[in-house]
Order: C-alpha cells, then structure tokens, then sequence
C-alpha cells in the first residue's frame, strides 16, 4: 500500500508539473508582451532619464616642509626669543603632519563648512529656491549628494569627498571649492593662534622697552638735577675747574656722597656746565640702556615672521576633483537586464493567476 501511495504522489507532480508547463506554453505569447513591454520600459528609462554623475577629490596629510614656515614662527614665539619675555609662556609647539590633518579633517566634516559652502556654492545654482522651505528641501539634498569619507584605521590616512548631481561640470566644482573650504578655515585657525602668540609677545617687548626708555629718561632728568646744583654751588664758590690735589683728595671723600651729588660740584663747574649741555641735547637715551639692544633683536625676530597664508600647506591633496565622463546612474545594462526579469516574472504570474480565476 505504500508503494502504491507514492506512485499516487509521483504521478501527481507529474500531472501538476505537466499542467504548469502546459499553462506557461499557452500563455508564452502574455509572458512574452509584459516581458518586452517592462523590458522598452527599463530602455526609455536607461536612455532617457537624466544621468546623474558622481566626482570625488581626495586628500591626505601635509609633508614637513608645507609646515616648515609655521614652524619656523612658532620658534621664534618661543625658544628663539626666551629670556626677558619668558614669563608670559612657552610659545606654540611645533606642527606635526598628523596634527595639522586631524584639524582638518575635523574642519572637513563640520556643519560649519557644510554650511558655508550650501551658502556660496550650492543654493545660488538651485532655481527657485526662495522660500524658506525651498532651502531646506535645497539643504536635505546636498545632505544626500554629498558623501564625506575620513580615515577609519589608524593606518588610514585618505581621506575624500564625492558629491553627485546631473551637472559634471559643476560637481567637479563644488567638490574642489568644498575641499577648498576646509583647508581654508584650518589654515586659519593656525594663523589666528600664531597671529595671537605673535601680538602677545610683541605687546611684551614693547611694553619692556617702552618701561626701560622712560626709567632711562627719568635717571637722565635726575642726572641733569644734580649737575645743575652742583654747578650752581660751584659757581657761587668760583671754582672753575678742580683744585690742585683734588684727586688726593677725593680718595678720602665718601663714595656715597659723590653718587648723591652732594660733592659734585668739587669737579668744578667748566665740566659741569659741559656735562649739563651734553645731557640737554642728547636725543636717546638708547646707547645707555644695556638691556635694550636685546629686546630690539626679539623684537625683530617678531616682526620678521611673515604670516602669510599660501606659505603654509596643512594637507596635500592627492587627487583633485575631475569632470566625470559616464554616469554612475542609471546603470543602462543592469536595469535593461531587470526590466527583462521582472517581465518575466510579472508575465508568469499573470498567466498563472489567470489560469487559477479560470479553474473557479
């Protein structure tokens, strides 16, 4: 009995695999039209719909002698004039390539650029895009045509932006402005910390040389004080020049006395009036400030950093966004080959569905 019940069973897919072919067969001509119909469908679709590009510019870490002249100038913020403006820091520390990529990549993945460039690239090539709604519809599909892509290893060090759009032209465009943008803005962030350290310290040593000019002008005035006394006592005793012996004697005078002025006027008043005229007319007191030539020297070291953008280089861009020539969609031969697909299968299930209605 058992035998026979799967004679029974086999005989039945037979009938129902033979009924399957017999119905596809009978309705080959219904598969055949949907198939073709879904398959001109996908073409007109393929050939005809607007072909959207895709471009993608690439960077990667800048090499030591893009840094060369910010490092340069972080010195002289620092070690090169440490001494007598050591007391307001240390100065920046030297930039390393993997330092300044990681500020820039920060910058390249910001809403801030993102923002910026929305605001100067994208929006203004948007028609009718006035509204405040027509912005934020403009905004999601930058978000979308816009892929950012930063290291994810550690010893990853591309980094790439790719926008899409139906203009190649354009998208080759927005993609170098974008990358542009970023470097831009990191650029300056490291001059505006130099540009700081650099005012800090210049305002130091001014301020220090400003202090020892006018203590040196103040010691002057005191100077020209004490002469005009002394050769105001000198005068009313009509000592002219030194006496004889004076010398011998000055070696039993109080050294005290002679720095506070009191006996002054012994050198008698020819030199003390030619004294007097020479402190008159002296302009600068510069010649008499040890500490000044120094500070000058820091001084022109500050003065001589130049802080100019394009000399500093804080990423190296690989590869720059180039004007695509095909389209990454549609994909013409895949969705020729999927409209064919699903017309077939859309035609067998049709046939099949028509067959099971008749069979009610």
């Amino acid at each position: 009995m058992d035998n026979n019940a799967d004679n029974h069973s086999y005989a039945t897919d037979d009938i129902d695999l033979r009924q399957l072919i017999e119905t596809l067969w009978t309705s080959r001509w219904l598969i055949i039209i949907v198939a073709l119909t879904l398959t001109c469908a996908a073409i007109v679709y393929a050939f005809f719909s607007t072909p959207i590009y895709q471009t993608t510019a690439q960077t990667l870490p800048p090499t030591a002698s893009g840094l060369a002249s910010y490092n340069v100038a972080s010195q002289l913020t620092g070690s090169a004039i440490r001494g007598t403006a050591s007391d307001i820091g240390p100065g920046i520390e030297p930039l390393t390539p993997q330092e300044a990529y990681k500020v820039f990549l920060r910058y390249l993945n910001s809403n801030t650029i993102r923002q910026d460039f929305f605001t100067q690239y994208y929006l203004p090539a948007q028609e009718e895009k006035e509204t405040e709604r027509d912005k934020q519809e403009a905004w999601k599909e930058l978000n979308k045509d816009l892929t950012i892509r930063l290291p994810q290893k550690a010893d990853e060090l591309e980094a790439s932006v790719s926008i899409e759009g139906s203009d190649p032209k354009a998208i080759a465009h927005w993609t170098n402005a974008y990358v542009d943008l970023a470097i831009s803005a990191t650029t300056q962030d490291f001059l505006e910390r130099l540009t700081g350290e650099v005012k800090i310290r210049e305002q130091s040593l001014e301020d220090q040389i400003v202090t020892l000019r006018r203590v040196a002008a103040k010691i002057r005035e005191d100077q020209m004080t004490r002469l005009r006394e002394a050769l105001s006592v000198a005068e009313s005793i009509g000592l002219e020049s030194p006496a004889e012996g004076a010398p011998i004697i000055a070696q039993n005078i109080n050294t005290e006395d002679i720095r506070s002025g009191s006996l002054l006027y012994l050198r008698g008043a020819k030199a003390l009036r030619s004294e007097l005229e020479i402190l008159e007319q002296r302009k600068s007191d510069d010649a008499y400030i040890a500490e000044l030539p120094n500070l000058l020297k820091q001084q022109a070291l500050l003065a001589g950093i130049d802080l100019d953008p394009t000399l500093l280089s804080i990423v190296t861009v690989d590869r720059s966004a180039i004007v695509p020539e095909e389209p990454i969609k549609p994909n013409k031969p895949i969705v020729i080959i999927l409209g064919l697909v699903l017309g077939l299968i859309l035609g067998t299930f049709i046939a099949l569905f028509r067959k099971l209605i008749a069979q009610r």
